[in-house]
């Protein structure tokens, strides 16, 4: 499993901020934005990368 370093904050699709700017150039969420302040849909696609990626 790929390890995920959210360190630069979480975007609203569930990838974070740094794969998201990484593969298109922007994200939609500010740096740093917590994995609490996404829509209920991020927050649940985000926390499944966590569990997918500790198990």
């Amino acid at each position: 499993m790929d390890h995920v370093n959210a360190k630069e904050g979480w975007c609203c699709d569930g990838r974070t901020w740094e794969e998201h700017t990484a593969a298109d150039g922007h994200c939609c969420q500010d740096q740093h934005t917590h994995i609490g302040e996404l829509p209920a849909e991020g927050q649940e696609l985000a926390r499944q990368r966590i569990g997918d990626s500790v198990g």
